[in-house]
């Protein structure tokens, strides 16, 4: 009989313990699944930020369509997890903006950078990007190729930003006709890109901008040409005016002394 008891209260313990287990690994599971679903609704932000905040100019159309790839990736991840309704129509409508983005031949419009403030954001969120892209090379959610090119770019953007910067202003003097401070915006322009002016758009930018300084400068020498011209014209004219004066003078004095003498 005792050993039939002890057997019991075996059974009946080891019950225990497993019902225990089992509830710890549940709870752990639970857990796990709010924390992976926390973490992709996380990194959905992120990606949905990257893709509307970085300025035409600084997403290039490729690496927009691959965001959208991303951003659909991490909602279809997301809805094995917690299927949502909501998410569901806004995974759809990704899809939707996707394919015809894909299939458009409109440039997009770029974004002017106005301030330091802007600056700082978009370096910002250059090297957010940067890190995300590291993150998927080591999780093979992008080839190798891609990842290169879009990294070569983010290091581009970092310089081109500032460059952007102030070539805006330089344009704001060119177009209020202040071209003195307009050539010299153009000139730091430049010198923001001299570190990385062995790529190839970096140089296509510089050499843009020296073209445009050239222009500048060459339509300034061609206005003091003019300036210069129009003053000896007008001495000369001036001159012409003095003698033709001092000549009806003269001829005033002249006939003054004949009727006189008469």
């Amino acid at each position: 009989m005792t050993a039939v008891f002890v057997t019991l209260l075996l059974l009946v313990i080891g019950g225990f313990i497993a019902f225990a287990i089992y509830l710890q690994l549940k709870e752990q599971a639970r857990i796990e699944r709010l924390r992976k679903v926390a973490l992709l609704n996380n990194q959905l932000r992120q990606e949905r930020r990257f893709l509307d905040e970085l300025p035409a100019q600084y997403q290039p159309k490729d690496m927009r369509l691959w965001l959208f790839s991303r951003l659909i990736a991490t909602s279809d991840e997301l809805l094995k997890i917690q299927p949502d309704d909501a998410l569901s129509r806004r995974r759809r409508f990704l899809q939707e903006e996707m394919v015809q983005f894909q299939g458009s031949k409109e440039k997009r419009r770029a974004k002017p950078v106005i301030d330091d403030v802007q600056i700082l954001e978009l370096k910002r969120m250059f090297d957010s990007f940067a890190s995300y892209i590291i993150n998927c090379r080591s999780d093979k959610k992008i080839d190798p190729d891609s990842a290169d090119r879009f990294e070569s770019l983010l290091h581009l953007y970092k310089y081109k930003v500032t460059s952007d910067y102030h070539s805006y202003l330089a344009r704001q003097f060119f177009l209020t006709h202040k071209m003195d401070e307009a050539i010299a915006e153009y000139r730091e322009a430049i010198a923001q890109l001299q570190p990385i002016h062995e790529q190839t758009e970096a140089a296509e930018t510089i050499t843009k901008y020296e073209e445009i300084i050239q222009e500048i400068e060459d339509d300034l020498a061609l206005q003091q040409r003019e300036a210069e011209a129009e003053l000896a014209n007008q001495e000369d004219s001036a001159a012409e005016e003095e003698l033709e004066d001092e000549w009806q003078k003269f001829m005033d004095d002249g006939e003054f002394q004949r009727k006189k003498h008469f």
